[in-house]
């Protein structure tokens, strides 16, 4: 109980509430009760705009007793002996209150949005980026067919490999739209467990199609982790099989934090500019150094939304020479 009422004291809406407080002491004759009462307000909409209602009433109780202890005669007692202040206390704690719904109600509105929008993306990204693996597996697959044709042995090798690249291109850009849908919707869940990072790291690397390899650096006191086992490859795999799609060398290393492991997956070659390089983890970033390339930007996207569901995180950044996603997971994921 002690220890939840000490977290609570240094989220931002208490800190915010004590440095308004001090500064409404401070300059208490300058400013006039009407405006210190306005000034207690700004925590309850910051906490309103940012938090839940529960965390936005407790915030708004605790401005109104700041206000009413600090500021109102008589001082430094909680006694109210004129009852429009009552009435200004309450009108305080509903304002939170109200802004709070609303802006639940935006969030929500925003989200159906994000939801049609992810639909008509999804239904453009079948039509269009299905068709050219498509394209190639009926064109080798009809040569195959054509009696006309007097292939070779290695003729014929070369149209099957045709099919079979074009398959696996296929079956990835279906299970990134498969996890993304899954994961907007809330339809999959964890299942915890103890997770070696070097297994799942060794596990994923050698499921990425690549023509060089890895420089891996890995701390040996690495511990373990607990998670979805399952997700933190997949999230890994998206990781290297974009750094291995549009890089020349690719790093990878990982370090011990004191709140779990990071991860950071780097590569040279072609990499996006600065400015973008930040949001490439974001639902279909195509991105002005992947043109010509197949994909329809969900990758590190999944990567990230797998991320967040453990507590963790994805960033993604560039120097002008090396594109990095750093991603971090916590000991304990958030099940």
């Amino acid at each position: 109980m002690v220890y939840n009422l000490i977290m609570y004291t240094i989220t931002p809406p208490f800190l915010l509430l004590i440095v308004l407080s001090l500064i409404s002491k401070l300059f208490r004759e300058e400013l006039q009760l009407v405006n210190i009462g306005m000034i207690h307000l700004i925590p309850i909409l910051y906490a309103a705009m940012r938090a839940g209602r529960r965390d936005t009433l407790i915030v708004s109780l605790a401005s109104v007793l700041s206000f009413n202890f600090f500021f109102i005669p008589p001082i430094l007692t909680f006694t109210v002996h004129d009852l429009r202040y009552v009435f200004s206390f309450t009108i305080m704690i509903a304002v939170g209150q109200i802004v709070s719904w609303l802006s639940e109600r935006a969030a929500l509105a925003k989200e159906l949005e994000t939801s049609e929008r992810l639909q008509e993306t999804l239904l453009g990204s079948l039509s269009h980026e299905l068709r050219t693996p498509l394209a190639a597996i009926m064109g080798a697959s009809s040569g195959l067919l054509t009696e006309e044709l007097d292939l070779n042995p290695e003729q014929k090798k070369e149209l099957y490999h045709t099919i079979d690249n074009g398959a696996h291109r296929m079956r990835r850009l279906i299970d990134n739209l498969l996890d993304t849908a899954r994961l907007q919707s809330g339809m999959l869940k964890l299942k915890m467990q103890e997770c070696d990072i070097r297994e799942l790291l060794g596990s994923a690397l050698s499921k990425t199609e690549h023509t060089f390899p890895a420089s891996l650096t890995m701390n040996e006191e690495i511990p373990s982790l607990q998670g979805d086992a399952v997700l933190i490859e997949q999230a890994l795999f998206n990781l290297l099989e974009n750094a291995f799609k549009y890089g020349d060398a690719v790093n990878v290393s990982v370090e011990r934090e004191p709140e779990g492991v990071i991860i950071h997956i780097c590569n040279t070659g072609s990499i996006p500019p600065i400015h973008e390089a930040s949001m490439a983890w974001r639902a279909f970033s195509r991105l002005s150094n992947v043109r010509g390339e197949e994909g329809i930007g969900l990758g590190l996207y999944v990567a990230y939304r797998i991320a967040k569901m453990h507590g963790g995180s994805v960033e993604t950044m560039s120097d002008g020479v090396q594109f990095c996603a750093t991603l971090r997971f916590p000991l304990r994921g958030e099940g």
